[in-house]
């Protein structure tokens, strides 16, 4: 759930001749703050973890076996993986030795995690198939609390029998606060779907007490990819992105919200609308007030990658475009703090990552794709996020 899904094809293009650098600045490259993960997959029997440096286009050789299902995060200078349903762990490497795996335990059988966030010597995991945050030590990753989330079940579906879950997905932390995203969705609706059929909502945890002290209705449903807080208009939001009903069941029914975190209140806007987008917005990033990238799937599962302007909710611009039959796919949308926009290839004869450079005006740098060993899955950037 959550990941981006769409697919590129570039045409009458020549192999991008890069340059390897020498040992040296290899290792300097390897310690770069600009450095990005990589999780990657052959969506079968298992992924691997890799590192990648955008500006200098370098993959380094480190390759950590990780689930076919999984999810990245970077923490306390630490990368954790969320492999999720099937294996149902948290592995947590260190860069410092080659990113070792110094840790790797058990969410629960069939749990299927979908997040990780970590505070004072707890960790916070988001499970998908649970009425409850679990929060495990630090240390041994044992069990140590709970905080039921079962009171923000859903009351209604269309079959008359609503389901245990709530859809737990997306965390972020703000100050003491964490906030985690709440789907609500109907898995015994008589479509045989997810769909929302109940409002979302975003829940407001103090950490230091481990209890929910607000509850915020989403104003759109089905929140999905990772939460981002940016200073846009000089000060803090937390941005998240809300498919309503999604993929067989498309409807412009949704859009990139922004919530103020000063007043605990939604921006009246969004800053971009399915309407304005013409289809579902899967993933995003926000560069500034007056430009944003986002990852569409329309109703006819045509795929675009889009400019728009957050301030006034405008569309730019179309950097890619693909219809919706051509079987090469993407998953991962990254925009670095140095610009790079970053997508990954997920074309089976040559999958790799393909990088833009945003202060260039979106120039594509390799026409190729540059493989990071398996088929990229999700991209995020290897530096603690405020």
């Amino acid at each position: 759930m959550g990941f981006l899904c769409f697919c590129l094809c570039i045409a009458n293009c020549s192999r991008l001749e890069i340059q390897k650098p020498d040992f040296l600045q290899f290792l300097m490259l390897l310690a770069s703050p600009t450095s990005i993960g990589v999780i990657t997959t052959d969506f079968s029997s298992g992924g691997r973890f890799k590192s990648f440096e955008p500006n200098s286009l370098t993959t380094f050789p480190t390759s950590v076996s990780i689930h076919s299902d999984a999810v990245g995060r970077f923490i306390n200078n630490k990368v954790y993986v969320v492999n999720r349903l099937n294996r149902d762990t948290i592995q947590v490497l260190n860069p410092a030795l080659n990113f070792i795996t110094e840790q790797d335990f058990s969410v629960g059988q069939g749990k299927n995690p979908q997040d990780v966030s970590v505070w004072n010597n707890k960790y916070y995991v988001s499970l998908y198939n649970s009425d409850a945050l679990p929060i495990y030590n630090a240390n041994t990753g044992l069990l140590q609390n709970q905080i039921s989330l079962a009171p923000y079940k859903e009351t209604y579906s269309s079959s008359g029998t609503p389901d245990a879950y709530v859809e737990a997905t997306q965390m972020i932390q703000h100050e003491s606060s964490l906030f985690l995203t709440l789907q609500r969705l109907d898995r015994n609706d008589v479509s045989g779907y997810f769909p929302p059929n109940s409002d979302s909502y975003l829940l407001e945890i103090d950490m230091n007490l481990d209890q929910v002290i607000r509850v915020y209705t989403l104003p759109y449903r089905n929140p999905s990819a990772k939460i981002v807080k940016k200073t846009i208009f000089g000060e803090p939001y937390l941005i998240i992105s809300c498919v309503g009903y999604v993929g067989f069941l498309s409807r412009i029914d949704a859009g990139i919200v922004a919530f103020h975190l000063p007043s605990r209140t939604f921006r009246p806007n969004l800053l971009y609308s399915e309407a304005a987008a013409d289809g579902d917005i899967l993933a995003f990033q926000i560069k500034d007030e007056s430009i944003g990238y986002a990852a569409v799937l329309d109703a006819g599962f045509k795929k675009t990658v889009q400019a728009f302007n957050p301030s006034t909710g405008q569309r730019l611009g179309t950097l890619l475009e693909i219809p919706g039959n051509v079987g090469v796919s993407l998953n991962g949308l990254l925009l670095t703090d140095s610009g790079k926009l970053i997508v990954g290839n997920t074309d089976f004869k040559n999958p790799g990552l393909n990088i833009f450079d945003t202060n260039q005006g979106n120039l594509l740098l390799n026409p190729l794709p540059i493989s990071v060993e398996l088929t990229p899955f999700d991209i995020f950037q290897l530096q603690n996020q405020e």
